[in-house]
């Protein structure tokens, strides 16, 4: 994945997260793994799909009207059991750079901004772009699509909160608008991480109480 130095994250972790407060937006709670991942679900986007296959569990929400196969954006969490430290973050967005490759070799973007601490926790944020990708099926069209990704280390392994947007195609690979996506990244966070405590339910006020 190439670095482009001029696109340095411009903020801290304090700046992004008091930005997220002004923002109109729920908090989403969800056990993953043994523990309690919280980050923030901008207005207008509704949990659609929520599944766990052996070790990832994924959680998608689009805006009120879209679904899960149809949609203009997508907010998407994931968690990867990896107790075992099999992967890096940086291992890990290498992965997902090349899932991403592998749809748009010749229109395909990535970059990577560094590590960053997100409420004390590691992270990692990367951009990644396709010009075109190709559908999937017959009677769906081609589009592009980008995506902004959070790559944060858990006790578990870490999880991913990601915010990712269809256009039309295009055919030149996608550029990073500083302007578009610094709000966007800033309504996602702050993320938190607390262990779930026995017999707590939804909202899980021990965790949330800390924002």
């Amino acid at each position: 994945m190439k670095a482009k130095a001029i696109l340095l994250l411009s903020m801290t972790c304090l700046s992004i997260a008091a930005q997220a407060r002004a923002q109109e937006a729920m908090t989403a709670t969800t056990p993953v793994f043994g523990q309690i991942v919280t980050y923030q679900l901008p207005k207008g986007f509704q949990p659609t799909f929520e599944d766990t296959q052996g070790t990832f569990y994924v959680q998608e929400a689009v805006p009120a009207g879209e679904s899960v196969e149809d949609w203009s954006q997508m907010i998407t969490m994931t968690g990867f059991n990896d107790a075992g430290g099999q992967a890096t973050m940086d291992e890990a967005a290498q992965m997902l750079a090349a899932y991403y490759q592998q749809a748009c070799e010749t229109t395909f973007t990535g970059t990577s901004f560094g590590p960053t601490e997100i409420n004390g926790l590691s992270g990692l944020v990367v951009f990644l772009g396709c010009g075109t990708v190709a559908p999937a099926k017959p009677e769906e069209e081609a589009h592009s699509e980008r995506a902004v990704i959070v790559f944060v280390k858990s006790p578990f392994g870490y999880i991913t909160v990601q915010w990712a947007e269809r256009l039309p195609p295009q055919d030149t690979a996608p550029v990073y608008d500083i302007e578009t996506w610094r709000p966007r990244l800033a309504q996602l966070l702050p993320i938190q991480l607390c262990d779930v405590v026995e017999g707590e339910q939804p909202p899980y006020p021990s965790c949330t109480s800390r924002q």
